[in-house]
């Protein structure tokens, strides 16, 4: 048994990213509305994509199979999603994320039209834009084993390119063999929806690099860092003579 569990990025945030922390607590607070002991309530089921109402379209994020796979969605969305929603402010973060999860979900429909569930799709498209931004940024992660009676565990860190490389491996691994309840295609059509969302997002000028940082556009083209903005000169108080 081998698990791995990102827990941090080190990605400065020039703002409260306080929207995230908002689409995680609906999240966790729609979780016993949308499902029981014995399955999808009758809001969950409302909610599904594919299920009784075109409102699933979007209202899939919301609703999670098992508190196990609401736990796994929240932590990535809180260690990528700060960064982003950081990134792009908070009014614009919540737009994204929906649409994120939409143009996954529904793609994912369309090739395996099965019902499903989950903020997976969103949550790989706001992976997606991170990479595109912070792919050099370290992302620090606790890891544990167990085979064959030899168990360890600790920490370490490494350029976060490399842990989503291997996590979208995986994804593309788990489509291809095509079996189980994971939604691998929603993954993987969520990540490249994100990823060419980021890459516009530069390229339009409505998200800029700070300085220390270097998006993948930087990297590919060997532009240097970006300058420092100018300062704006506070006025000085006009001086009142008595």
């Amino acid at each position: 048994m081998f698990l791995l569990v990102p827990y941090h990025v080190d990605v400065p945030m020039h703002r409260l990213p306080w929207m995230n922390w908002v689409l995680i607590g609906i999240t966790v607070l729609f979780f016993p509305f949308c499902i029981n002991l014995e399955g999808f309530t009758p809001l969950g089921e409302t909610l599904k994509l594919g299920g009784t109402s075109w409102v699933g379209m979007v209202g899939h994020v919301l609703v999670h199979a098992n508190l196990l796979h609401l736990l796994g969605n929240m932590l990535f969305l809180w260690v990528f999603g700060n960064a982003v929603c950081a990134k792009v402010g908070n009014l614009a973060y919540p737009l994204i994320y929906l649409g994120l999860g939409f143009l996954a979900g529904m793609t994912a429909y369309l090739i395996d039209p099965r019902p499903a569930v989950g903020a997976s799709g969103a949550i790989n498209g706001i992976v997606g834009m991170f990479v595109v931004w912070y792919l050099l940024n370290e992302l620090s992660c606790w890891y544990c084993y167990w085979f064959f009676g030899v168990a360890n565990a600790g920490q370490f860190s490494v350029s976060s390119f490399w842990m989503v490389l291997l996590w979208l491996a995986f994804d593309i691994w788990g489509a291809l063999k095509g079996e189980g309840a994971i939604g691998y295609v929603a993954h993987l059509a969520g990540f490249a929806v994100g990823f060419l969302a980021a890459i516009l997002l530069l390229v339009l000028g409505w998200v800029q690099m700070e300085r220390g940082e270097r998006s993948l556009l930087q990297i590919l083209t060997g532009s240097e860092e970006p300058e420092p903005r100018p300062q704006k000169r506070k006025r000085k108080a006009p001086r009142i003579d008595s």
